[in-house]
């Protein structure tokens, strides 16, 4: 059987596959969020200024996650505690239960810019893969996902 690159390959047993909205490709469809990928998201949140958990998990959703999950937030909040990169303290409120208030360390703020330094190469290499298979297969997989997570941030009260 020779195939060619404009031959679909069907499989009968393969799931049918759904046609996403522009809004769910935007999207992140890969399931929970991990500490790889968390990291720096909380550290840039953090470099914002001091806040509790679940502030950060709501901020974290205007990045388009599919999934932020809160037990992932705090757990990965306590390991970058752990390593020096954030500290943490608890602050009693007027009303309501005390938070804990999470701050960016020095150490973290070199984690951080060590981070942006790796996405950035991992960017240009994303880049390069994403125009060439738009090259090869004539298929623009660019998201509007920016322009959508921009639109996010501005409207996030701080």
């Amino acid at each position: 059987m020779n195939l060619t690159p404009e031959e679909p390959v069907l499989d009968e047993h393969a799931p049918e596959q759904e046609t996403l909205s522009p809004a769910e490709r935007a999207r992140d469809q890969s399931g929970p969020v991990g500490r790889t990928l968390l990291e720096p998201f909380i550290l840039v949140e953090l470099l914002r200024g001091p806040s509790y958990g679940y502030d950060l998990v709501r901020q974290l959703a205007v990045y388009n996650f599919r999934r932020t999950e809160p037990a992932v937030v705090y757990k990965v909040l306590r390991s970058m505690e752990e390593s020096g990169s954030i500290q943490s303290e608890w602050q009693p409120r007027e009303t309501g239960p005390v938070r804990r208030y999470y701050v960016l360390t020095p150490q973290g703020r070199a984690t951080l810019q060590r981070r942006m330094r790796q996405l950035q190469r991992h960017q240009t290499r994303v880049d390069q893969l994403l125009h060439e298979y738009a090259d090869l297969s004539g298929d623009d997989v660019k998201l509007d996902s920016l322009e959508e997570t921009e639109d996010n941030l501005a409207t996030v009260p701080r």
